[in-house]
């Protein structure tokens, strides 16, 4: 596991011929890929088990926040306005 550290960009995502990718990953698929295929790769420190726990328990926090603190919605209104947004076509 990598550790974070104030060095640690943000997670990015980059686009990598066939032909760049490491060994290790091309051996992953199947059959090999066209020589002119193109993937997409994300870049993100790894996480522990017991990180992702933690994280996940903070997001819950702040949204039981939010709830503490009225700022919510009723999930009806919020689909009315989403359906307003993002009409069906």
């Amino acid at each position: 596991m990598a550790s974070k550290s104030a060095k640690t960009p943000e997670p990015f995502t980059v686009v990598v011929p066939a032909a760049e990718l490491p060994k290790r990953i091309l051996d992953r698929f199947p059959e090999p890929p066209a020589a002119d295929a193109r993937f997409a790769v994300t870049i993100e420190p790894e996480e522990s088990e017991a990180e992702k726990l933690e994280a996940l328990r903070r997001e819950i926090q702040a949204g039981l926040d939010d709830l503490a603190a009225g700022k919510v919605q009723d999930g009806k209104n919020v689909f009315a306005e989403l359906k307003k947004r993002f009409p069906a076509k």
